[in-house]
């Protein structure tokens, strides 16, 4: 501490101020022998833009009179890759500047374009939807309620008029947007509220409390990281950690939990032992049949 304190030339109760906003801001900080650092994993966001702002800017760049004129087209080349390579890790949510890899693909500009407009003038619009339970692309008739990211993915909130209902659609999947001149009224939802019951987006009808057992070299992961807002998370004294949290479904914890290869144990329930042993028999079968056992 004493250190940090000589080096910025403030004193040891600043430093200890910085720091607690910083956890404060849910950025996973851990403390080894050579002292404080990001928890391993964790990547710093270079640029805060959002979905709209980046499409904005990528369809300025891609003007036909731009690129036209030879002297602007070679500048515009590598500044398009500069912008890819700085935005790669867009979040909205002002508190996630700390965030690991994406894992959708990026939105079409043009259709990030027309559903923020949407969402703004509160128009209607036809998606046209690459759904991975219904074979095949559809167009679904939709009221965009709100863009948003979570867990490294974009989605789309709004009413189904199809099953008439709030359904949620991966940003990535959505190939076309027409919006149209029917206009709706948005119900008021907070949507981290809304989505509170789930790990990430899916959401069931029954409650589960999820209990698990973490590892000491997984443990920062866990103490300093926000994986839920609901989430309880003790320290033991072997330098474990306990999780806690309450959810409706449990595939996406399940599948989260498997990917540490064991070194975090479902102390309970039962349905997410069963559903992982059942996801991890499914991954074995696929060995065995690959390497031709």
């Amino acid at each position: 501490m004493q250190e940090i304190a000589e080096r910025f030339e403030v004193t040891e109760r600043t430093v200890y101020r910085d720091l607690q906003e910083l956890q404060e801001q849910r950025i996973p900080l851990t403390r080894g022998e050579h002292g404080y650092r990001l928890v391993e994993g964790s990547t710093l966001r270079p640029l805060n833009l959002s979905a709209a702002e980046r499409a904005v800017l990528k369809v300025a760049l891609s003007n036909p009179a731009l690129r036209n004129n030879p002297a602007l087209a070679q500048q515009l080349a590598p500044l398009v890759d500069k912008l890819d390579n700085v935005t790669r890790f867009v979040e909205e949510s002002t508190e996630a500047l700390i965030a690991g890899p994406e894992r959708s693909g990026e939105p079409a500009p043009e259709v990030s374009l027309q559903l923020q407009m949407a969402v703004r003038e509160r128009r209607t619009v036809r998606a046209e939807y690459t759904s991975l339970t219904t074979p095949g692309t559809r167009w679904r008739k939709l009221d965009p309620f709100g863009t948003f990211h979570r867990a490294g993915v974009w989605y789309v909130a709004g009413r189904c008029h199809t099953n008439d209902e709030m359904r949620i659609f991966r940003l990535d999947r959505v190939s076309s947007v027409e919006v149209g001149n029917e206009r709706f009224e948005p119900p008021s939802l907070d949507l981290e509220q809304y989505l509170s019951d789930s790990w990430a987006v899916f959401l069931g009808n029954q409650e589960h409390v999820v209990r698990l057992e973490v590892q000491p070299d997984l443990a920062p992961l866990f103490r300093a990281g926000r994986h839920h807002p609901g989430e309880d998370v003790n320290e033991q004294a072997d330098g474990s950690v306990h999780y806690t949290v309450t959810l409706t479904h449990l595939e996406e914890i399940a599948r989260f939990v498997l990917g540490f290869g064991g070194r975090v144990r479902v102390v309970g329930p039962e349905q997410l032992q069963e559903r992982i042993r059942e996801l991890a028999q499914g991954v074995l079968q696929s060995l065995s049949v690959s390497s031709g056992e």
